[in-house]
């Protein structure tokens, strides 16, 4: 029988909650694995993990078919080198089992290394504290295991991460790497997604990453320049990791009881948190969440639907949503309006639109205010709905970016000339139909096709600041760099919202740009959008709910030939709303942010993509993108736009 372990993963996941150890271990289904994937290929979490194991030439990674394997591998390793860098090295102790990124070895020293892929900035002094403090618990952890195993040597404990504060001057650098999805990886069922700690076992495998110099005759010359001219820095945690020690063994043991004894004697409690329990698959079991939370996880509508619930109460001891679910008051209509007060006592606009989903949830009924007509013969023609997709990935497309710095390499724009006129759409793409020059990068050029597209007449439509964000960052790169384009300024000033952070007020300024999120949120309700205003819950709602909507001529490939509940929605539904499309593979369908951040990557620089499979996914990038501004224009109809 294989003897119980409990991995980082398991610390880290026992740490949010104990059940779900348990429920891991039994192996129950879980939510968002394939979510969970596109995320890490689209933030390059493999790629800096490739990256960080190329700058140590002396480097061995330690793979083996059983984990027991792996263990007498690193341990016989650390008893006969005096020096040197393992990969993936296996310590095991007291049933406690790790696997650490890189381990470096000096005599009687050892130095961890925990390989992230998100960013850190060396310039700021405040980083967020939060958030090193996830990364330290790892680490803390490897330490407390590391240091059971081996207590002779002294260790030292570092992060390796993209650095915010590096400006790379490898043009193409993420080029330099190949993902390859789908590849058989030695000793897989061993490492752990550490990225979806609440999966036993993948529902996918880990890509493999190939450095495309790896039999160049200069492959030394390239790897010096990603040591020299990379994006990678060290972060030295040792103090902090030591500090946590004392809290980490008796946190450690606690689990490890539960692990043995296959219970937590008494059940976890139910609070707010338990709204993004990992195991609570639609349509599938056994379902966690159900089985701790019972009937009371049944209730509809659900005070997890309330719009911002979770941070009722943060002014006081206790937060209101955790008070309810102890009194086992879980229905939306169980709500005391008073608690929706703020710390002065009176009703903010979150605490009005809380009221608001409340009453006309319980009525069943569609709520348009007043005032949005009034806001929209504000609205001067032409108008101009309008939807950016972008890349921010940790490597750096081209020289002179950052880690995580935004490529803006598309958008969609639905254009309304005069009242009663049809939507005409237009669109812009950094791609062809053969493979892009690596060296292009598109800001300047993406920022000019809008303008030309939409120049300085009318009002130009967002949902949510995306957009606003993403011009204002090309505009202050333009003024950081004195761009010589001043029209293209002066044009990306009059278009952006900027708001500044500190007391002088005198550079904030208000552009053109609407926000149809915004708006929906003083203006509009309707019942099936429960808490949410994002258009992916906007959209469903409106459509489902008004069949006169399926008739608009301009609106008509989009509705269904066979009604049934009537729903699209811009994440789910490209393949319905577009039947003549046969996709290739249904996994390269478009359905999301990732996955057009994937979509452009693999264009832009996975040479094993032909020219038909290159325009494959760059066709299935307009169709996402034009369906989402499609789906704002559907949206300003039913407000009454005509």
């Amino acid at each position: 029988m294989t003897p119980k372990t409990l991995s980082k993963s398991d610390f880290q996941l026992a740490s949010t909650c104990e059940q779900k150890l348990i429920y891991k271990k039994r192996g129950y289904p879980t939510a968002g694995d394939s979510d969970g994937y596109m995320q890490m290929l689209s933030e390059g979490g493999y790629v800096v993990g490739k990256m960080a194991t190329l700058l140590y030439e002396d480097g061995r990674e330690i793979s083996a078919d059983r984990t027991e394997d792996c263990v007498n591998q690193t341990r016989d390793w650390l008893a006969h080198t005096a020096q040197g860098t393992l990969f993936e090295a296996a310590i095991l102790s007291n049933q406690k089992l790790v696997r650490i990124d890189i381990l470096e070895k000096t005599e009687n020293r050892l130095h961890l290394i925990e390989v992230k892929a998100k960013s850190h900035d060396s310039d700021d002094e405040k980083e967020s504290a939060k958030k090193l403090k996830k990364y330290i618990d790892d680490v803390a952890y490897q330490y407390l295991v590391l240091s059971e195993a081996f207590p002779s040597y002294e260790i030292q404990c570092s992060l390796l991460m993209p650095d915010k504060a590096k400006l790379t001057t490898i043009d193409g650098l993420a080029g330099w790497f190949r993902v390859l999805p789908n590849q058989e990886i030695p000793n897989e069922a061993s490492l752990e997604i550490e990225e979806l700690p609440a999966r036993q076992r993948p529902n996918f495998r880990r890509p493999q990453v190939e450095f495309i110099y790896e039999n160049d005759p200069n492959r030394e010359t390239y790897i010096q320049r990603l040591r020299d001219e990379g994006i990678l820095s060290t972060l030295d945690i040792t103090l902090k990791v030591r500090e946590r020690q004392t809290e980490m063994e008796a946190m450690a043991d606690r689990f490890l009881e539960i692990l043995n004894q296959e219970t937590i004697g008494k059940s976890a409690p139910l609070c707010k948190a338990c709204k993004a329990c990992e195991f609570n698959p639609s349509n599938a079991t056994p379902n966690g969440y159900l089985e701790c939370w019972g009937d009371l996880g049944k209730t509809t509508p659900h005070i997890f639907d309330l719009y911002y619930g979770g941070s009722i109460g943060h002014h006081t001891k206790g937060y209101y949503l955790d008070q309810l679910i102890h009194e086992k008051k879980v229905s939306l209509f169980e709500i005391d309006f008073e608690k929706l007060k703020n710390s002065e006592g009176v009703y903010s606009s979150r605490g009005e639109r809380q009221i608001l989903q409340i009453t006309q949830t319980h009525q069943n009924q569609e709520w348009l205010s007043p005032e949005l007509k009034a806001q929209m013969r504000n609205w001067k023609y032409p108008l101009h709905f309008i939807d950016f997709e972008t890349y921010t990935g940790a490597i750096p497309f081209h020289q002179g970016m950052r880690p995580y710095e935004t490529i803006a390499f598309q958008w969609s724009c639905h254009t309304i000339a005069e009242t009663g006129f049809a939507p005409v759409h237009s669109e812009w793409i950094h791609t062809a139909s053969k493979f892009p020059d690596p060296n292009e990068y598109p800001n300047i050029e993406f920022a000019r096709s809008l303008m030309r597209q939409i120049g300085n007449d009318g009002t130009p439509f967002m949902w949510a600041s995306h957009e606003n964000t993403v011009l204002r960052s090309i505009l202050e790169r333009m003024e950081a760099q004195s761009h010589p384009d001043l029209a293209l300024r002066k044009w990306l000033t009059g278009m952006t919202h900027f708001a500044s952070k500190t007391k002088d007020r005198s550079r904030d300024r208000k552009g053109r740009l609407v926000d149809m999120n915004n708006l929906t949120a003083q203006y509009y309700f309707h019942p099936d959008m429960k808490g949410r205003t994002s258009i992916k819950k906007v959209l469903p709602a409106v459509w489902s709910a008004h069949r006169y909507l399926h008739e608009v001529i301009a609106f008509r490939d989009y509705a269904p030939t066979e009604f049934e509940q009537g729903l699209i929605d811009p994440d789910e539904t490209l393949v319905a709303v577009n039947p003549s499309i046969e996709w290739k593979d249904a996994e390269e369908v478009i359905r999301g942010g990732t996955a057009a951040m994937r979509a452009y990557q693999r264009i832009r620089f996975d040479h094993t993509l032909n020219d038909t499979d290159r325009q494959e996914l760059r066709n299935q990038l307009l169709q996402y993108c034009k369906l989402d501004t499609m789906a704002m224009v559907i949206i300003a109809h039913h407000w009454g736009l005509k």
